[in-house]
């Protein structure tokens, strides 16, 4: 059944008879514009949408209809039209108002000149040529969704499309899954030909790293293929439709723009590399000449060999920071607001949240710089005494003369108490002290020869300069005595000091002397001494010595 069709004379008829029902004054006045079209000061714009599509953007008020009455008009006018049998084709008729468009010959709205976009600089023409556009793909659609087999060959799209996109999914799972089997039994093949700890860590941080970009390639095919097969759904039907040309306009936007930008920021991304491989070059000519300043075979600036090594990353930072500065203005997004917050924020955090980072970092070039110690020194931080193994950055490592490695941090070390014993300003080595008490009934000279008898006999102990003995306090109850002795081998400090006490418990018990350290309280009832035949041990059975 066809649609009964209006002559454009009889449409022309009923337009005029509708304007002259509304506004009398439109048929009779010919000499003077009609004030149809009267702009709204308080009505907002409105966009009459249909079937998921945008059709137009309504700006001025007619016949007292607001420009979202107009919109809800010409939808609803645009609805009942199409449900009518037969195709409803778009046409345009001009009236004194602006122009009538009118669908399978009935009207749908009315566009005036005041609904032009002005800012864009739109002509009455061209808003209705893409009205009428908008409104003929509009309708064509609607008309092709209510066809069955128009419903069932998108639906037979979209199965087909589904099945192709879970097929291709699972072939980039098996063939990731396939290159990290490959890919771990090289590596286990690679680790047992490799003997050395550091070449083993170093290709297993490139496979963890080579394992994450993968992922991360991974995971953007699959999403490339969710956003295909979406776009292709949404591209069957006609009502989703503007969906897809929306997401392949997202897409082809994105891809363009980032083009754009690409080829506008290669001259200066040329430059900042021209600025960082310039860094570069400098920071190898700054290693060179400090590895040879390390090595001894000349000296730079009054650096010597301990020196060397953190003037080099003091340097290298400086030169690294300085040429960031240098290349930042360079940088694709440099001016922008948001590189410009995120710096400002990565400083803060810094500023905030590494100040005892930076002040251990300071207090470690503090003691390179002081010279307060150095590598292989015996030095006392505290209770604690050591071998320095390290004057890191951020701690200072000591290895105790049990084996126990113990790590200061620097600020600590700076700010506390440290005794250097391998400093002495006779020569290489350090002076052993060891302090005694002695009871007054004792003969001082006798003490004093004991003392050096038991220097002379302890193998690491230096005959110059000669040990000597002075007595240090004059207390209460008992004589304090302080012997010190010259060791060369500052490694073997502990075991001399202990080699030495045990002479001097020797000597002493030889003598018949008590040594009364540390502490007296009374006189006991028989001297503290060890006779010399009971020195290897004393039987179980022995009774103590008279």
């Amino acid at each position: 059944m066809s649609r009964p069709r209006l002559s454009s004379s009889v449409a022309w008829l009923l337009v005029l008879v509708l304007v002259a029902w509304a506004w009398p004054g439109a048929v009779t006045a010919t000499t003077a514009p009609p004030p149809a079209a009267v702009p709204a000061a308080a009505a907002p714009p409105t966009t009459a949408r249909w079937f998921n599509r945008e059709l137009v953007t309504f700006r001025v008020n007619l016949y007292g209809n607001t420009p979202a009455v107009r919109a809800r008009a010409a939808e609803a006018n645009l609805a009942r039209i199409v449900d009518l049998p037969g195709h409803a084709a778009l046409s345009t008729q001009d009236v004194p108002q602006g122009v009538v468009i009118l669908a399978g010959g009935q009207l749908v709205t009315v566009l005036t000149p005041g609904d032009r976009d002005v800012l864009g600089n739109e002509s009455f023409a061209q808003l209705r040529e893409r009205t009428v556009q908008r409104m003929q793909v509009a309708v064509d659609a609607a008309e092709q969704a209510r066809l069955p087999q128009r419903l069932l060959g998108g639906a037979a799209w979209a199965l087909l499309a589904t099945i192709i996109a879970v097929a291709l999914l699972w072939l980039v799972r098996w063939c990731a899954r396939r290159m990290r089997r490959r890919v771990d039994a090289l590596v286990q093949h690679r680790v047992q030909q490799l003997r050395s700890p550091s070449a083993r860590q170093l290709l297993f941080g490139l496979v963890t790293s080579a394992r994450s970009l993968g992922r991360l390639v991974g995971w953007l095919l699959v999403l490339v293929l969710l956003e295909e097969w979406l776009r292709f759904v949404f591209g069957r039907f006609p009502y989703t439709q503007p969906w897809a040309e929306a997401m392949g306009g997202w897409i082809a936007g994105r891809f363009s723009q980032f083009g754009q930008a690409t080829l506008a920021a290669l001259p200066d991304l040329f430059t900042a590399l021209l600025i960082f491989l310039a860094a570069r070059v400098v920071v190898q000519a700054v290693r060179i000449v400090f590895e040879g300043v390390a090595t001894g075979r000349f000296q730079f600036v009054g650096i010597d060999q301990p020196l060397a090594e953190p003037t080099r990353k003091i340097v290298t930072v400086v030169i690294w920071l300085f040429a960031l500065a240098m290349a930042y203005p360079y940088l694709p997004g440099a001016e922008t607001d948001a590189f410009k917050g995120l710096s400002v924020f990565v400083g803060l955090m810094v500023s905030l949240g590494a100040s005892s980072i930076i002040g251990q970092a300071a207090s470690g070039f503090t003691l390179l710089y002081s010279r307060t110690m150095a590598i292989g020194d015996v030095v006392r931080i505290g209770d604690t005494e050591g071998v320095v193994q390290q004057i890191g950055l951020f701690t200072t490592r000591l290895r105790t003369p049990l084996g126990v490695e113990i790590s200061f941090p620097n600020n600590v070390v700076l700010s506390g108490q440290l005794r250097n014993y391998s400093r002495d300003p006779d020569g290489p080595g350090l002076w052993l002290e060891t302090s005694l008490t002695i009871g007054y009934d004792a003969p001082w000279r006798q003490v004093h020869r004991l003392l050096l008898q038991a220097a002379a006999a302890t193998d690491g102990v230096v005959p110059q300069p000669p040990p000597h003995v002075a007595q240090s306090e004059l207390g209460d109850f008992a004589v304090g005595y302080t012997l010190r002795a010259r060791v060369i081998e500052v490694s073997r400090r502990w075991q001399v000091r202990s080699a030495l006490h045990a002479n001097i418990q020797d000597a002493f018990n030889a003598a018949g002397l008590q040594i009364m350290s540390p502490n007296y309280e009374a006189d006991p009832e028989t001297a503290k001494i060890v006779p010399k035949e009971y020195w290897e041990g004393r039987p179980l059975d022995a009774p103590d010595p008279e």
